[in-house]
């Protein structure tokens, strides 16, 4: 095995470990090794840290380094690009593009277009949900709005279970259980609400449209969540936001 062909398994290890696809196992062998080889911690480290870049589609940095490697030889011959950020400039070494290029491969795209793909945290901004204001409050009431509010969504799960087996049909809390879902990747169980309450004739409905679209969007099937973004109509209050989605898939 050449050492090129080394560089690649370990960048496709590193990658399976940032985006959480090894398994339990496989992930204490990796962390054990990161405690006990330095040189291959050094390695990974500074592989996450053009990995993040990447990933950040508002980066500029990541447009700079994006911009690099579409204009740059098979060698990664460059003159030391600046990115300039309003707080300060960041001085992006030429051989962190080769890496920047071997991360692209070990992610599986070969091409740019993804990169310009809209990502769920663009979208994903939660409003605080004010349960309390019902007359019936009780602690599970109480629990469950202060753990969604606190992006705690496990908690806030256990609280919504418990209050719909009190109100099984409410879907106010359906809605907000199936956020939770779609935060913890639980997309068949918030599928299936969703489609419950799109389906109804409540304010939720047009809601419930959007966040299912956005759940597509988390999955990166883009052609679902477009298709579902398209069923938002002028008259439905997320029109706009689901306008602004489509414009960018």
């Amino acid at each position: 095995m050449t050492i090129s062909d080394m560089e690649s398994e370990a960048h496709e290890l590193f990658v399976a470990y940032l985006e959480k696809k090894l398994s339990s196992s496989e992930r204490e062998t990796f962390e054990r090794k990161l405690n006990e080889d330095s040189k291959f911690e050094a390695e990974f480290l500074e592989f996450k840290n053009i990995y993040i870049i990447l990933e950040n589609r508002l980066s500029p940095e990541r447009a700079t380094v994006l911009e690099t490697i579409k204009q740059a030889n098979s060698n990664f011959n460059y003159e030391p690009s600046k990115v300039t950020t309003e707080k300060k400039v960041i001085k992006f070494k030429p051989w962190k593009y080769g890496i920047a290029a071997s991360i692209l491969l070990a992610i599986g795209i070969f091409i740019f277009n993804n990169f310009s793909k809209p990502t769920y945290s663009d979208f994903a901004a939660w409003e605080t949900i004010s349960l309390t204001v019902r007359s019936d409050v009780d602690e599970s009431t109480k629990n469950a709005e202060v753990a969604f509010n606190s992006a705690d969504y496990s908690k806030a799960l256990i609280y919504f279970n418990e209050l719909l087996k009190v109100e099984p049909n409410n879907l106010q809390l359906q809605y907000y259980k199936s956020v939770a879902l779609i935060e913890l990747s639980e997309y068949d169980e918030a599928d299936s609400l969703l489609k419950k309450i799109s389906e109804s004739n409540s304010v939720y409905a047009s809601k419930a449209k959007w966040i299912k679209a956005l759940s597509y969007l988390k999955q990166k099937r883009y052609k679902e969540a477009k298709e579902v973004a398209n069923s938002i109509t002028p008259s439905d209050p997320e029109y706009q936001k689901a306008q602004k989605l489509l414009s960018k898939l």
